[in-house]
């Protein structure tokens, strides 16, 4: 079995003023764990290329001692599918506080895929999953519109990929990426609900291409789905060359807040009313969706942590 597993302290920098680790540095603990189990997998330089899921159950404290294990559950040629666990340690008791499935693949120094040398048997179940991120992938690279236009509430958050944001071959970190996704749109979230909220999970997102150091990366958010203490807000992510004016599109996801008063407790929010008929057609699918991201999580919450 390829596994790895990886310790994190909480300190004050990586939690919010409740204490709660954040969510956008607990997901990147996530996937440096993942990256690390790659690297090793992969033997050589990787990618990035999907998440099918990332849900944070509960909230590391200041203090905690975050346990991360990462799990390789199939290959094929060049891509690996990887299943990460982050677990709070309590004296000698460990909780499952988040769960993610994420699929990398090995590149050259180039960026482009390259064959690896290790085979871990695929399932049927796997092998299901590996044919819905290619079903995915293909329905997104098909619609590079703007998402903020007919939509009721969105912003854009937009800034220059540094040298520190990256990995030696030039190209961004998926942990950082994460956590400018989970800044930008909880930021979203928090204007709409004029109030605090806590990252629930990320949803499904298949990366079409690298954004790459000096790009300019634009991460357009809007409200796409309102609950009566919850809400969605989707993504639209851009790459763009300033020298050329060249525009990528990277990726679509949705992450998934509470809105929360200040005692954490859930807090009632406004109903988000549909503008246009396109908001309203985002507004079914992410009601669909969600049926079917919480009957996933009820099931991956009885993980144990082993």
């Amino acid at each position: 079995m390829y596994r790895t597993e990886t310790y994190y302290n909480v300190f004050p920098w990586h939690t919010n003023h409740f204490g709660s680790l954040h969510g956008g540095i607990y997901m990147s603990w996530l996937i440096d764990t993942a990256g690390i189990l790659m690297s090793g997998v992969s033997q050589g330089n990787y990618l990035l290329a999907s998440v099918d899921y990332l849900y944070l159950f509960k909230p590391a404290r200041l203090g905690d001692i975050v346990k991360v294990i990462a799990e390789a559950k199939a290959s094929w040629k060049s891509s690996v599918e990887i299943e990460v666990r982050g677990c709070i340690k309590k004296g000698s008791h460990e909780e499952l506080g988040a769960i993610g499935l994420m699929s990398y693949v090995a590149v050259d120094e180039n960026g482009r895929p390259r064959p690896l040398n290790t085979k871990i048997e695929p399932t049927k179940e796997a092998e299901e999953r590996r044919l819905k991120r290619l079903e995915r992938k293909k329905a997104i690279s098909n619609d590079t519109s703007e998402l903020l236009p007919g939509m009721t509430f969105g912003r854009s958050y937009i800034r220059t990929i540094y040298p520190e944001h990256g990995f030696g071959n030039g190209i961004l970190y998926a942990g950082k990426m994460y956590m400018m996704l989970d800044e930008a749109l909880a930021i979203v979230a928090k204007m709409y609900s004029k109030g605090n909220t806590f990252t629930a999970s990320a949803g499904s997102a298949d990366f079409l291409v690298p954004v790459k150091i000096g790009d300019i990366l634009e991460i357009q958010g809007a409200v796409e789905y309102t609950g009566n203490t919850s809400l969605d807000v989707g993504a639209k992510v851009f790459a763009i060359n300033h020298f050329t004016g060249t525009r990528r599109l990277v990726s679509r996801t949705v992450f998934s807040f509470v809105s929360i008063d200040d005692q954490a407790k859930p807090r009632p929010i406004t109903k988000l009313e549909p503008s246009s008929d396109y908001e309203r057609k985002i507004i079914e699918e992410r009601v669909r969706e969600r049926e079917e991201r919480v009957k996933m999580g009820k099931i991956l919450q009885q993980r144990e942590c082993q």
